[in-house]
């Protein structure tokens, strides 16, 4: 029986069985194109992955994801070497070249499984073949034994006594992706769908996509190479249909129409027929918005006509990035909600606009002396705002925008808005309001950050806001041999973003916000399961445009995926590394605060199990994962998990609010006096609270919301977020320019025990020396301070005004829980 059939490329079917077979037969085969016979050129097995139950390591080979290629295993234990290198040359020899020795390969070494590996083609592998590896051609230096010598090639490497459930079929004819092809095996058939044939250049579009309006008549052009038929669908200004017309098959597995006429302020949808491949006919009806869609009306409904210059605003013309930074480890980072930030009556902001992006921009008070909104920001100092998803999602309702609550992590319409932000539900108000936000930002020295999703989709499949399946079904995800959806985003789906036109989406998206909105960094959620390749086009493309943007993201994932582990842009990959892509260090991030929302305690509570890691951070990871310090973003707390003040509460029970703060402010003091990029928590320099609840996506106001109460209530410690925060942008020291210099420039010192301390010999800051210090414990330390005297800058939980210095020559007393520090000039 056949389970699926895959158009491949023009002329190659696979077939997925769903036994395991030892021969197949030619003549056992048979593909028909409506009632016509095509002839069948050959028929071979593929090679599955392996299910050899012993360890690769063990074996010293796999059958690795790439179809028809061979990893060769060999851990760090197995060579005898002084140095680890990322490369290692070696030679091979075995029955496989007679037993001579092999041109020089290359055995590269792989941090995500801690060993070296080369991949080479199976073709000339066969069952029972016998290796060796070795460092030179010396015999004295053969891979020693006990490890891996004299390693036999198992039988199911050989392909013709193999079994195997996946067939090659090549036909003599060329196949298309837009037709429907019967493949049977004996008596069972199924229709072919059409997959890796898609990711063929005949089948990459280059040039724009969507709709362009003009007065006198719009251009659509939509990519979808397996539809049947293509039709578009006009609606009036009030939604309701006004007439349709069938598109017509373009280049490249586009499908255009011009409509004459004006249509601005109309609505479009796409009606896309395919093949019903489960059945010998009929065919499967979509409506969908258009993925490239600009606007739209209310929930992702339909696709919105304007005129962009009808989207831009007063000045918009005049504003551009912010120019507060020269390299992006300058950065100090603040996340927010857009909804969080002003909701709550608190804020001051005026109640037409709270949750808005136009009260995101308002300056607002609580009570006299006590700022919100954008006063606050400029108050505390921050360089950028990450802003949570602003684009288009499906988990909220416009039209009710107290009905649900999400952060926004469900994208349907990427190029879109969401209007749950705008005071006006669809249309281009929402375009509007966003660039004013924008520009009042950057008129006030404060960059945006974008928190973009590009991991997973909201829906798939015939799901209500499933857009790419139901435009080319299974191409934009991962989807393993037998039709499921990879999923390690834990949501049900995984963006393919190495396909040619999802990445070329991804940077549509990414170019078109950069340009259009001038926003000034992006955030990558999941970064971890987007491809090396893909991020590193992101990383060029923005800065073509914006030299000084901000690239960074979460480089892990949720579980596995058929992505290769190679090419995924992991905290454990070097993808980032000489790209300026920063990665969440989450290994300062648990060394200074303990785990994520459990009981374990970290460095600010005198646990000092991780102070190496810790140290690490404090250096940029240069020594880690991150090869210059703008590829490490240094945190403690973000949107997801407890808040920095609830992990604290939890983990410090029966203390006394003086000790919980002290412990709140001395994390983040690690991060504004450590090297690389600075990421703060909206609310946490007032000790934000969400009563306890880990994750709170979904979870409403009254939890999310920021109550700016709390400012008040914790006015000091705000002021020393402010105080640490300037002093961090005065001073370069704490922002070095690169790696080299870290190493040259900063050294620990000795230290009573349990005390982080160093100092800074930097040579372009005004402060010649700078001594930081951390005490976590509630107990006073002594100090010894190198020679000469030095003026004390920051202790026992403030940072002195230059009026307020001390004076030490010899030593100091470090306040308890806190951060000190000292300088010469």
């Amino acid at each position: 029986m056949i389970v699926k059939a895959y158009i491949d490329d023009f002329n190659e079917i696979t077939v997925v069985l769903a036994q395991m077979v030892h021969s197949v037969k030619k003549e056992d085969f048979k593909v028909f194109l409506d009632d016509q016979e095509i002839d069948i050129e050959k028929v071979e097995k593929l090679m599955p992955h392996s299910e050899n139950p012993f360890e690769a390591e063990t074996r010293g080979y796999e059958i690795c994801e790439q179809k028809g290629k061979i990893r060769f295993v060999l851990k760090e234990g197995h060579f005898d070497f002084h140095r680890k290198s990322t490369v290692r040359p070696v030679f091979v020899i075995g029955d496989m070249n007679n037993w001579t020795i092999s041109p020089e390969w290359e055995l590269t070494y792989s941090k995500l499984r801690g060993r070296y590996e080369l991949i080479k083609d199976l073709k000339d592998i066969k069952i029972g073949q016998k290796f060796k590896f070795a460092e030179g051609a010396s015999r004295k230096l053969w891979y020693p034994p006990g490890y891996g010598n004299d390693i036999v090639i198992e039988d199911y490497f050989d392909r013709e006594a193999a079994f195997t459930n996946m067939v090659k079929i090549t036909t003599t004819k060329r196949l298309w992706a837009n037709l429907k092809y019967k493949v049977m095996y004996k008596n069972e058939y199924k229709y072919a769908r059409p997959r890796e044939i898609l990711i063929r250049n005949e089948y990459f579009y280059a040039r724009e996509l969507g709709a362009r309006y003009e007065p006198y008549g719009t251009y659509f052009r939509l990519w979808a190479p397996t539809a049947y038929k293509v039709k578009i669908q006009i609606f009036d200004e009030h939604e309701n249909f006004k007439f349709e017309k069938e598109m017509s098959r373009a280049e490249n597995g586009t499908w255009d129409v011009y409509l004459p006429g004006d249509l601005k302020n109309h609505f479009y949808l796409y009606e896309i027929w395919h093949y019903n491949y489960e059945d010998d006919e009929g065919y499967i009806v979509y409506h969908v918005p258009d993925p490239y869609s600009k606007a739209s009306s209310s929930n992702s409904g339909k696709s919105y006509i304007f005129d962009p210059a009808d989207g831009l605003i007063d000045g918009w013309q005049a504003d551009s990035f912010v120019d507060n930074i020269e390299k992006q480890n300058d950065a100090i980072i603040y996340e927010m909600h857009v909804r969080d930030f002003t909701i709550d009556q608190s804020s001051g902001i005026d109640e037409n606009l709270r949750g808005k992006f136009l009260g995101f921009c308002q300056e607002g008070y609580y009570k006299e002396g006590i700022s919100t909104g954008l006063l606050h920001l400029k108050e505390l100092g921050v360089t950028h705002v990450h802003l949570l998803p602003i684009s288009d999602f499906g988990s909220v309702d416009d039209k009710n925008p107290d009905k649900r609550y999400n952060w926004g992590y469900d994208p349907v319409l990427y190029q879109c808005p969401e209007y749950w932000f705008s005071t006006k539900s669809g249309g281009i108000e929402a375009l509007k309001e966003l660039r004013t936000m924008i520009k009042k930002l950057h008129e006030n020295g404060i960059g945006v950050v974008m928190d973009v999703v590009f991991n997973h989709t909201y829906h798939t499949k015939g799901g209500k806001f499933s857009i790419f399946d139901k435009i080319v079904p299974e191409y934009f995800y991962r989807v393993d041999d037998y039709g499921d959806y990879s999923n390690a985003t834990g949501c049900g789906n995984e963006l393919a973003t190495e396909k040619p036109m999802v990445r070329k989406f991804i940077l549509d998206t990414i170019i078109y916000w950069t340009e259009e909105f001038h926003i000034d960094g992006f955030r990558f959620d999941l970064m971890g399961l987007i491809d090396c390749k893909t991020m590193r086009h992101i990383a060029n493309e923005v800065r073509k445009r914006n030299p000084k943007a901000l690239i960074y993201g979460e480089g892990w994932v949720m579980g596995d995926s058929t992505c290769l582990v190679e090419e995924m842009a992991t905290i454990l990959s070097s993808c980032h590394q000489g790209y300026s892509i920063g990665l969440f260090n989450d290994r300062i991030r648990d060394a200074i605060r303990g785990d994520l929302d459990g009981y374990k305690t970290g460095y600010v509570h005198g646990n000092l199990s991780d102070v190496e890691r810790l140290k690490q951070g404090i250096k940029a990871a240069i020594d880690d994962f991150a090869k210059e310090p703008d590829e490490c973003v240094n945190y403690v707390s973000c949107h997801d998990n407890l808040t920095l003040f609830d992990k604290l509460q939890k983990t410090m029970v029966g203390e006394d609010i003086f000790w919980i703060d002290r412990a709140s402010r001395l994390a983040n003091a690690i991060v504004l006096t450590s090297q690389g990029v600075a990421f703060l928590h909206g609310g946490v320099e007032f000790n934000r609270s969400k009563g306890g609840h880990p994750n709170t996506y979904n979870a409403g106001d009254d939890i999310n919301k920021i109550d700016w109460s709390l400012k008040e209530k914790f006015f000091d410690t705000f002021k020393f977020y402010c105080d640490l925060i300037k002093l961090r942008r005065k001073h370069i020291a704490f922002r070095m320019r690169s790696s080299g210099e870290i190493k040259k420039y900063l050294r620990f010192i000795p230290a009573p025990d349990g005390v982080v301390a160093f100092i800074i010999t930097y040579p372009y800051d005004e402060w010649k020396k700078i001594i930081v210090a951390y005490n976590p414990f509630k107990g006073k330390k002594i100090l010894q301070l190198p020679e000469g005297s030095w003026r004390i800058k920051a202790n026992d939980g403030i940072v002195f005004p230059d009026s307020s210095e001390k004076e030490a020559i010899g030593s100091f007393e470090i306040a308890p829980v806190s951060l000190f520090i000292a300088y010469q000039k």
